[in-house]
């Protein structure tokens, strides 16, 4: 088998353009979790949200005819693209890029609403019903790319229409589960020779109306309207607020990134999933795929738990959910759940749902090479069932040769990745 590097990382992130200024502004415990501002909130029950301000998708897009075809969330995913090649050197033009994979994931599903609403609202009958005949005439007027322009997977297109990129590839959708699992995907690709490099991570943009609206009414959000409403492990915690974001990472098979003599972030040594099953509505089970799916990170990567000194948590500051992951973790981890560190930055960028996935991977990596650990902010008063070292306030020195990445799904799924410092 073939080792794994991880190469290059572009983030665009609620605190910045880039990765470096994420991490730095993390560190320093900034955060962005404001009044939604890019439209009236007013309507829902969740006001508060993680947003990108006076984000510009075009220094990052070659193609304007495919910038006029993007999505928001596109234009994010895009972004990050192209900062992480960037990085590494890759271009249109360079040799090799039909062998380069792609593995995305995103919860990517629509341009933009308001063409699909109203033709549903002129359609409607007088006891509320909907007239089939009337809604079919009134949306054969619909814009005609509009179900072209809201395919979850439109990126994949994107990126091979730019860079030529046909190697092994897949997309998924998800959570943050489903961001830990497209960079898993590509790792054991280049692990098995399939290829040599792949670019890999997730996007979304979370904090659009379309995804408030849907996740409005669902226990996962907080109604709280306060700056610190997302408070993970916490007993006052009341659910969190969406962030929009895309994490994507550019990995590599050791000798030949070492042969170009790059300083990659961390080795991928370990990835695993589980599933549990959940009531509906209940979004989160009891931990049981999480822990599965550490178990597995851990055996692959040939360590046990006493070896890892940090994870890159979810925190979903829902308390059923954090006692869950708490639970999974120390289940896992075993001895080891006494001495490891671990944070969450959905109080910094809020749920950032698939990108979440990828970001905690590109922090699990910063915070070996780094060494340090961004801090879980707004946790004041720690539930008894969250027992372990969340980093609490101020970040922390990390001094391990390995870290964790974990993401969870809102239908009991779950992933994880192991990293080994360089």
């Amino acid at each position: 088998m073939n080792r794994v590097v991880i190469s290059a990382i572009g983030a665009v992130s609620p605190l910045g353009i880039g990765f470096t200024q994420t991490w730095k502004a993390l560190l320093a415990g900034h955060s962005a979790v404001r009044r939604i501002a890019g439209y009236d909130p007013s309507s829902l029950r969740t006001t508060y949200g993680a947003e990108i301000l006076d984000f510009d998708a075009k220094p990052f897009v070659r193609n304007r005819k495919s910038l006029r075809l993007m999505t928001r969330a596109n234009q994010l995913g895009h972004a990050a693209l192209r900062l992480a090649t960037d990085e590494v050197g890759i271009d249109p033009t360079t040799p090799g890029n039909d062998m380069v994979g792609a593995y995305l994931a995103s919860e990517n599903q629509i341009s933009d609403p308001l063409p699909v609403m109203e033709p549903t609202i002129e359609a409607r009958n007088p006891d509320g019903s909907v007239d089939i005949d009337r809604l079919g005439r009134a949306a054969a007027g619909m814009y005609p790319l509009f179900f072209v322009e809201g395919l979850p997977s439109a990126e994949m297109y994107f990126l091979s229409e730019e860079y030529g990129f046909a190697g092994p590839s897949a997309f998924q959708s998800g959570a943050a589960d489903a961001g830990i699992s497209a960079i898993g995907n590509a790792y054991r690709a280049i692990a098995r020779g399939e290829t040599g490099i792949a670019v890999a991570g997730a996007f979304d943009d979370g904090s659009s109306w379309w995804c408030m609206s849907k996740l409005d009414r669902t226990a996962l959000l907080t109604d709280r309207e306060d700056a610190a409403a997302v408070r993970p492990y916490d007993r006052n915690a009341t659910g969190t607020v969406l962030g929009e974001g895309a994490c994507v990472l550019v990995l590599e098979e050791y000798s030949a990134a070492a042969a170009r003599g790059a300083a990659p972030y961390a080795e991928v040594v370990g990835f695993g999933g589980g599933w549990e099953p959940v009531v509906p509505g209940g979004i989160w089970g009891d931990g049981s795929a999480l822990a599965t799916a550490v178990r597995k990170a851990l055996r692959e990567a040939g360590i046990d738990g006493a070896d890892v000194g940090y994870v890159a948590a979810d925190g979903a500051a829902v308390p059923r959910a954090d006692a869950a992951e708490a639970r999974a973790l120390r289940s896992a981890l075993g001895a080891g759940a006494d001495r490891v560190l671990a944070s969450s930055v959905q109080p910094a960028v809020g749920q950032l749902l698939s990108a979440a996935g990828s970001l905690n991977i590109a922090l699990a990596a910063a915070a070996l090479r780094e060494g340090a650990v961004p801090p879980t902010l707004n946790l004041e008063n720690a539930a008894p069932e969250c027992d372990l070292d969340w980093v609490p306030g101020t970040a922390r020195e990390l001094r391990s040769d390995y870290s964790l990445a974990v993401g969870r799904g809102l239908s009991g799924q779950a992933a994880a990745l192991a990293l080994k410092r360089l």
